[in-house]
């Protein structure tokens, strides 16, 4: 406080305050004089949620963009939603809040977010009847609702589909921090790290999984109790799935607990026209009047029937949307008597309508392609002819070498390819071969060497890795060690003694042997095994990872990865297999060291290449591409048939946007080529009863298969087939392919394999047995006795044999234990989980006594292999 004197002879009073509070100043009371105050402003505290919330924001934008995209595709927005409807499920009892019947995005995302105290919801169906679209136009509305009406406590949709959970290797919250990091790498950090792992833990994002139903009957379990599990008693989810197979789950007490379930209900054939009226193009009024007004006035004919699915709807208006498609055809009671012969017709006219005739656009800089519909229908039909025959949905790049005409120009192909190589080394090492003491002996055998090795480094990844290196690899750095490291473990197939051993021990070994060079005894030898024998080794386990196919964000990515694998091995375990030889000849005292390793690094670079998913893939585009079957450009028509709405993405993989489209391709391209349709009843298994092998024993305790069986031995091919490509390679690339008595390896090996088949044939039959009782399941095969308790047995069905890693085309008989059970002995293990119990033979047909047996016997746990697919 200061005092002055004033005009009037008082005392002027100023008051200062200082670094002080409101509150302060509030009891300071009644001043005399000036009050001069000092304002210093506070920066308001750090929103530790700002970076996440930017993180949000990002990927809501990203996922309405995606989403909104495949909805156009499938015209579920244009010119308005589909009508699609919902009422409380009456099969399936709700575990959650009462959520009633309506239609609409706007009151199913109302009434979801009603949902209390936790937002769970199953979403129910039969094939076509809009659960999908439901879930989609669900997933929009929310989108939506954040990002433009400022609700900002509604979660993220993220869509899954299950087919991408390994519930054995990854929790539901590690499942979906890998998604998010795999599929939006590029979203903001938080705290200096992808913000994945936060956006789960906090549960801002919302899981919608679709595809349950498309799973194994014994995976359908498993996946629900891992989303229990994984969701606890607070977490939101959406579950979509067929009713009737969601339903056995749910009376078997498999359901998604604390669930509200609602059921998609048809479409209603007057909103369907109203739909389609407000849809169809002014010019094309006249066309569509007849169709309209069939759906308006007569809810019971074929075609009205047959637009009561979302799928339809969407296949008619693509296929009559332009001239001089005529929709007034389907009308036609005589031509379409039945619903099912509408819902043919329309599938069959997807395609053509799907890639319509349109110039390019000369003002686009990369226009799309114009694919003739005519070729663009035989090649997706070939493609889905093949899936039906391997049983298979999704559609991969790297499965294409699997069908028959790839598989059978495989050798030849391999042959012409390593003979024009062998003459490019021969053309480049002339040099060489001339100033070498042995000549072109000294070639062949550096290159000889480069090629053992190669192959000795790749049989040990493809152990490591449980022989998947017919699959894609991961795209490695080989700056990010650390990282491939990681990656390394996660795939690996071996025990963590034998990781531990192999990534400890190798590295140790490599200096034990080069010291031993250096202070002990200069042996050459030491330096070619350590470093041409062990480092590309270890190198190839650590950068020829495969690739995690089903979390991958496109096929065109994993096709990246691999080219970029290639590459890799190419300039890192090729070099050091050819520095190893040159080593060994340059320290042996000769003065053709570098010839060696340039020789030894052509023989591995052409076994890594040649036996690589890469260059199977090549062969199978090439080949099916030359005849006919898909275009040369078969990534790109991939992507437009995509964005066609015919297929959509899993993972790395395609799939047709739905298994009925897959199903009438590949019959009616069986049917014009005059084969075997792939959905056609297999011929009736003859009993066993009957044959004059086996005897059957059956009483209401007890169910006796005996007999005796000749061996079929296969499961040695898995073995041969890969030492015979070793040795073609060796054959064609050295030069030996000069030598007509080389040619006899060609030989040597299918001569082995069909002598151990024939020998194990020929021998005498083994006894064979099976016994099923009420306590559980025991099989004799010669002097081996296998038995397994019903209480520890999750699942018994018949299942293709895989032996190391390969499937064998051989059956049997299979079981998978329960968690907890007792492991039966190593040589029982099939791998997956699933244990030995009786070989079946080539076919995967069952007995009908013996199926009906075990549905007896072993209830629900038995699943026919005819469901199973």
């Amino acid at each position: 406080m200061a005092r002055q004197a004033d005009s009037g002879g008082g005392p002027h009073i100023t008051n200062t305050a200082v670094d002080c509070t409101a509150d302060y100043l509030i009891q300071i009371g009644i001043l005399r004089g000036d009050l001069n105050l000092t304002l210093r402003v506070e920066p308001p505290p750090p929103d530790d949620d700002a970076p996440l919330a930017t993180a949000e924001r990002r990927l809501a934008r990203s996922l309405l963009h995606r989403w909104r995209a495949e909805a156009d595709a499938w015209d579920m927005t244009d010119p308005e939603p589909l009508p699609v409807r919902w009422t409380p499920s009456r099969r399936v009892a709700s575990a959650g809040e009462y959520m009633p019947a309506g239609s609409g995005t706007d009151t199913i995302a109302g009434a979801f977010l009603m949902l209390r105290p936790r937002r769970r919801l199953v979403v129910l169906g039969s094939a076509g009847s809009g659960k999908t679209v439901l879930s989609v136009l669900l997933t929009l509305e929310l989108l939506a609702r954040r990002l433009t009406q400022g609700e900002d406590d509604v979660p993220i949709p993220l869509v899954l589909s299950l087919e991408s959970w390994d519930t054995r290797r990854q929790s539901l919250t590690e499942w979906l921090v890998d998604r998010l990091r795999q599929d939006h790498p590029g979203l903001p950090p938080v705290d200096g790290v992808h913000p994945a792992r936060r956006l789960v833990d906090d549960r801002r994002v919302l899981p919608v999984l679709d595809g349950l139903d498309e799973l194994p009957p014994h995976r359908r379990a498993e996946v629900l109790d891992a989303l229990n599990a994984g969701l606890g008693s607070e977490a939101d989810a959406v579950l979509v799935s067929r009713t009737a197979e969601y339903g056995h789950l749910d009376q078997e007490g498999k359901g998604l607990r604390h669930a509200t379930v609602i059921e998609s209900l048809p479409l209603r054939p007057a909103d369907v026209a109203n739909y389609l009226r407000r849809a169809q193009p002014p010019a094309r009024t006249a066309a569509w009047s007849r169709l309209l007004e069939t759906l308006q006035k007569e809810p019971s004919a074929p075609v009205s029937w047959a637009l009561t699915s979302p799928l339809m709807v969407w296949l008619v208006r693509r296929s009559y949307e332009q001239h001089p498609a005529d929709p007034r055809e389907l009308v036609d009671r005589k031509r379409f008597p039945t619903r099912a012969a509408v819902e043919a017709h329309l599938l069959d006219r997807i395609v053509p309508a799907a890639f319509p005739p349109r110039p390019p656009d000369p003002g686009r800089l990369h226009p799309p392609r114009a694919w003739d519909a005519e070729r663009a229908d035989a090649w997706l039909s070939y493609l889905a002819l093949l899936l039906s025959r391997r049983e298979e949905s999704e559609l991969a790049w790297w499965r294409l070498y699997a069908a028959p005409l790839p598989r059978l120009l495989a050798l030849p192909a391999l042959l012409a390819t390593g003979i024009l190589l062998s003459l490019v080394i021969k053309a480049g090492m002339s040099g060489y071969a001339e100033s070498a003491p042995l000549g072109d002996l000294s070639v062949t055998t550096a290159v000889t060497g480069g090629i053992i090795f190669a192959a000795i480094a790749r049989s040990v990844t493809a152990s490591w890795f449980g022989q998947r290196l017919t699959e894609p690899r991961r795209s490695a750095n080989p700056l990010l060690f650390i990282h491939a490291l990681r990656s390394l473990d996660r795939h690996a197939r071996v025990g963590p003694l034998v990781r531990l051993a192999t990534l400890a021990g190798g590295p140790a070994l490599i200096v034990l042997l080069l010291s031993l060079y250096v202070f002990v005894t200069p042996n050459p030898v030491l330096v070619w095994f350590s470093v041409g024998g062990v480092l590309p080794v270890l190198l190839m386990i650590v950068y020829a990872a495969p690739a995690d196919t089903v979390d991958a964000a496109t096929p065109d990515e994993l096709l990246r990865g691999e080219r970029s694998a290639l590459v890799t091995t190419l300039t890192m375990v090729a070099p050091l297999i050819g520095a190893g030889v040159g080593a060994f000849f340059g320290l042996s005292g000769g003065s053709w060291g570098w010839g060696a390793a340039v020789g030894a690094w052509a023989g591995a670079s052409a076994t890594l290449v040649l036996l690589s998913p890469w260059s199977r893939w090549i062969l199978a585009k090439c080949s099916l591409a030359a005849t006919g079957r898909v275009p040369w450009s078969l990534m790109a028509f991939l992507k437009d048939a995509r964005a066609a709405g015919l297929l959509q993405l899993s993972g790395g993989t395609y799939r047709f946007r739905n298994h009925r489209i897959q199903e009438r391709l590949a019959e009616r391209y069986a049917q014009e080529r005059g084969t075997a349709s792939p959905n056609s009843e297999p011929p009736p298994v003859p009993a066993l009863a009957d044959s004059r092998d086996f005897t059957v024993e059956h009483t209401a305790d007890h169910y006796r298969l005996r007999g005796r069986s000749r061996r079929l031995s296969l499961a040695h091919w898995t073995v041969l087939g890969p030492l015979m490509a070793v040795f073609v390679v060796r054959l064609s690339v050295t030069g030996q392919w000069q030598d007509p008595a080389s040619w006899l390896v060609l030989v040597f090996w299918p001569f082995i394999g069909t002598v151990i088949t024939v020998t194990g044939f020929l021998m005498p039959r083994r006894r064979l047995e099976l016994e099923l009782t009420r306590d559980g399941v025991t099989s004799v095969i010669g002097r081996r006795q296998r038995s397994y308790e019903w209480r520890h047995v999750e699942r018994i069905t018949v299942r293709r044999a895989v032996v190391r890693g390969r499937d064998v085309p051989s059956y049997v008989l299979q079981v998978r234990l329960l968690a907890g059970a007792r492991r039966p002995p190593r040589r029982s293990r099939l791998g997956e989980g699933w244990y030995f119990v009786l070989p079946l033979g080539s076919s995967s047909s069952v007995d009908p006594q013996l199926a009906a047996a075990l549905a007896d016997f072993a209830g629900v746990r038995w699943t026919s292999p005819s469901v199973d697919r």
